[in-house]
């Protein structure tokens, strides 16, 4: 690691419960200013950035991000494919080399509201985070998280909420969709069941096993199995 002992004695003397190896949401670290706050996350983040990326967890957000980045995470669970992919404080998958680094606030504290800025090295090159604070009444918290190459925590949130999910025959491939949309059909009530290829498998099959669970006399062998409730058959 080589993250400047002077600077890191620094964020360790203005953020010491994350040098103690607590996390950044202890009660002094939300009781700082905004700069202490993010001084704090990097104390705590730094010696591990090389293996570990830093976790979600140790980060204060507001509780709109934080409820965001979980909705987006599990959105991206479904489509089994990561919704934070790197280090949200370092902005680098490979965070080898971390050092060089500076925090500042250049928007200083006004209405409850301020930006901090994190400028840094990661393998020798140049990189900036931004961080967007709001003071709220268990003290300042993260609302976003930016840098100027573009990376904005909050559009990606909204885009991975608005992304269309997959359909089944994309999930399982054509030829299992079909035999699901075929007992779907078999066994909808509905006018216009969704049982259509294009659905995720999951509607086609909460339909089945809603059609399953409506009927009253025998019962199609498919009732039974664990795709009909939801499962990964076909």
């Amino acid at each position: 690691m080589r993250i400047s002992v002077v600077l890191l004695a620094i964020a360790c003397a203005m953020a010491l419960p994350a040098c103690q190896q607590k996390p950044a949401t202890t009660a002094a670290a939300a009781d700082s200013g905004p700069q202490a706050v993010v001084q704090a996350i990097y104390a705590a983040a730094a010696p591990h950035l090389e293996q570990t990326p830093t976790p979600v967890s140790a980060i204060p957000m507001t509780a709109d991000l934080a409820q965001g980045v979980q909705r987006a995470s599990d959105e991206a669970d479904k489509r089994n494919e990561p919704f934070i992919d790197g280090d949200l404080a370092a902005n680098c998958q490979d965070c080898s080399g971390f050092s060089n680094l500076v925090i500042t606030t250049p928007t200083p504290p006004v209405n409850g509201r301020a930006v901090v800025e994190a400028r840094f090295k990661v393998a020798g090159d140049d990189n900036v985070v931004q961080w967007d604070m709001v003071e709220t009444p268990q003290g300042w918290r993260v609302d976003n998280i930016r840098s100027p190459d573009g990376y904005n925590l909050r559009t990606s949130i909204q885009m991975e909420l608005s992304e269309p999910p997959e359909s089944c025959a994309d999930e399982r491939g054509a030829q299992a969709a079909a035999v699901l949309v075929q007992e779907c059909t078999q066994v909808s009530p509905a006018t216009h069941p969704p049982c259509n290829a294009q659905n995720a498998c999951q509607i086609i099959q909460d339909e089945i096993s809603r059609g399953c669970g409506l009927l009253t006399g025998a019962k199609p062998a498919f009732c039974g199995t664990p795709a009909a409730g939801g499962g990964k058959g076909g």
